[in-house]
């Protein structure tokens, strides 16, 4: 059995990779799910977490209201408002996913 270069076997991980690359966004249209939808929301809530998934939340419930049926897409989220205690948390957050027209 031949002894293969690391470099030689990089070469080969990165070709395999850029191939999947190239062939997921087509595999993921093919099951109907062509329709890219976004919406922007912001969420509030006493700690760090709770004010993140609140706005990503209402950002998802706004995408699924106009697309019923999407993947599960991803998320941009921000901080826009930490009281100087630390009791409040307030975040902006925009989903973008492909739904079903």
């Amino acid at each position: 059995m031949q002894k293969v270069s690391w470099p030689r076997r990089l070469g080969l991980v990165s070709a395999v990779v850029a191939v999947g690359l190239t062939t997921a966004p087509v595999a993921a249209h093919a099951d109907g799910y062509d329709t890219p939808r976004s919406a922007t929301a912001d969420g509030a809530g006493s700690t760090q977490a709770a004010g993140i998934a609140s706005a990503e939340q209402r950002a998802r419930q706004a995408v699924l209201a106009v697309g019923h049926d999407c993947d599960a897409g991803r998320y941009h989220t921000y901080s826009i408002y930490i009281s100087p205690g630390g009791g409040t948390w307030a975040y902006r957050s925009t989903h973008e996913a492909m739904c079903v027209d």
